[in-house]
């Protein structure tokens, strides 16, 4: 006697409903992927105002951040050392530091003070924001999704 080649009815089904469950599980994973360019850039944007800081306080000298909002970049200066960070092009950079020549600038002092409290607002084309903010007189930086209230 012969025994047929195929799929059972059963087999099917639970190939079906296996394929169903990881369907559920990925759609959301990859609708929500979109974010990770604003995402990182607000983790490195962080990562370089902690270095500015870290770096004043380590060798007593001013370190700076200059933002170039039309751009959509900014410049890192550190004693001997300058870093530029351009952001994908899909973000947008807007920075309510104080102003000199012609540039939103943050920059701390040798205790790690920040010269003022405020933040970076990124943007990106769906309209998803992220704040990086530094706290005045203590110079902590954080990501927040909300704005930090005045």
């Amino acid at each position: 006697m012969k025994q047929e080649k195929g799929l059972s009815l059963l087999e099917l089904v639970v190939v079906v409903l296996i394929l169903g469950i990881l369907l559920a599980v990925a759609v959301p994973v990859v609708r929500n992927a979109g974010g990770w360019p604003l995402k990182t850039a607000a983790q490195e944007l962080a990562a370089a105002m902690r270095e500015a800081r870290e770096t004043a306080i380590a060798k007593g000298q001013t370190c700076t951040l200059v933002f170039y909002e039309l751009g959509g970049r900014y410049r890192l200066d550190l004693p001997g050392e300058t870093v530029w960070t351009k952001l994908p092009a899909e973000l947008q950079l807007l920075a309510n530091f104080p102003v000199v020549d012609s540039r939103a600038t943050l920059y701390f002092r040798f205790t790690g003070a920040p010269n003022r409290g405020g933040y970076v607002r990124l943007q990106d084309q769906q309209g998803r924001r992220l704040y990086v903010i530094v706290t005045p007189v203590t110079g902590r930086v954080r990501i927040d999704s909300l704005p930090p209230s005045d």
